[in-house]
């Protein structure tokens, strides 16, 4: 058994666009900026498991130091993880005169989806180990200003001897593993390098070692970045470790779920096509991929629905139910055909 929603077209001026494909990246978009504006939240307002510490701990008696005595305050981070990687997409998809104009756009849109979703996702990863784990910073003892008396250095104290007035100073302070700078620079300096490599052809094999610099420049971004965490008596380095880790991992998964392999030189960098509903059915329930125009061969279209077996296989389906020989040529053909083959097709299909 099957759900089938119709499908209908939008139509802005000269371009036509599929109702349900704009209505599944529309849900996508809004899912992760509920997803990060809640991580946010859960990272501030929610607090943390306070762990117990040592008082005579020295580890934990570094000097507090203001956000804007950082190396890297909150709002160069935002530039630096978000803004970098923004700007690179826009660069690239302003600078590629061999592509039409709607792969350009599809190719942007692919690069803020793919980031946007990869910060929501590791934003909500290392806020909620920062809250579980509740581990102390190596500056706690400074925010915390506790009551020092007579306790044994065999015994531990909790954050119940702290006087410091300002809670919010103190919840931080047990906020220390993993790095949220950390994840949240490697993140998007992952996906930058990524882009740039894919984009340059990095791995051609024709031993230009610039565009190797260029590659992992964004990289070396990131690590400064990290280790300025530990500079700035915030973060210990297996904190840095942690979320250098997270960010690299949730980075490059998000990049792959957009983009094809790095590898794949015909490609140039360009995004999956975008997601085609409701023609899974005849698929294997894999899904299919509407073909964006493009000058430039080599794209990355075998997609099942895209390549020449998916369209004989529903060319097949078309003159077998609907005995119609006319092949569709526009996404309203397309639109309709589907509909109509949803509607008389049995609902189980996998023989055909």
């Amino acid at each position: 058994m099957h759900l089938f929603t119709r499908d209908w077209p939008i139509k802005l001026r000269t371009i036509t666009l599929s109702g349900l494909t704009v209505l599944s990246y529309t849900f996508d978009i809004l899912f992760y900026s509920t997803l990060f504006t809640l991580s946010a939240a859960l990272g501030t307002i929610i607090p943390p498991r306070f762990h117990e510490f040592s008082l005579f701990d020295i580890s934990l008696r570094y000097t507090y130091r203001t956000e804007a005595e950082s190396a890297v305050p909150i709002p160069l981070l935002v530039f630096i993880s978000g803004g970098i990687p923004i700007i690179q997409f826009i660069f690239f998809a302003i600078f590629q005169p061999r592509l039409s104009i709607s792969r350009r756009l599809w190719d942007l849109m692919s690069g803020f989806m793919c980031l946007l979703g990869a910060m929501a996702t590791q934003l909500l990863a290392t806020c909620i180990l920062k809250n579980i784990c509740g581990l102390p910073r190596p500056d706690m003892i400074d925010r915390c200003e506790p009551m020092f008396q007579n306790i044994p250095v065999t015994q531990l104290s909790n954050v119940a001897i702290c006087t410091q007035p300002n809670w919010n100073l103190v919840q931080e302070g047990f906020r220390s593993f993993p790095s949220g700078h950390s994840s949240a620079v490697f993140c998007g300096m992952t996906i930058t390098s990524l882009n740039i490599a894919s984009r340059l052809q990095t791995f051609d094999s024709r031993n230009n070692s610039f565009k190797v610099f260029l590659t992992i420049l964004p990289i070396f971004l990131a690590m400064f970045v990290a280790c300025t965490r530990v500079s700035d008596n915030r973060h210990f380095l297996r904190d840095v470790i942690g979320g250098s880790l997270i960010g690299t991992y949730v980075g490059s998964l998000f990049y792959w779920q957009y983009f094809p392999s790095i590898y794949n030189l015909s490609n140039n960098g360009r995004a999956y096509p975008p997601r085609r509903i409701g023609v899974h059915p005849f698929f294997n329930n894999i899904g299919g991929f509407w073909k964006i125009p493009d000058r430039l061969k080599g794209a990355f279209e075998q997609r099942v629905l895209n390549g020449p077996e998916g369209e004989a296989h529903l060319e097949k389906l078309q003159n077998g139910y609907l005995n119609q020989t006319v092949a569709p040529t526009t996404i309203q053909d397309n639109i309709t055909l589907v509909n109509r083959l949803n509607e008389v097709l049995p609902e189980d299909i996998a023989e055909y």
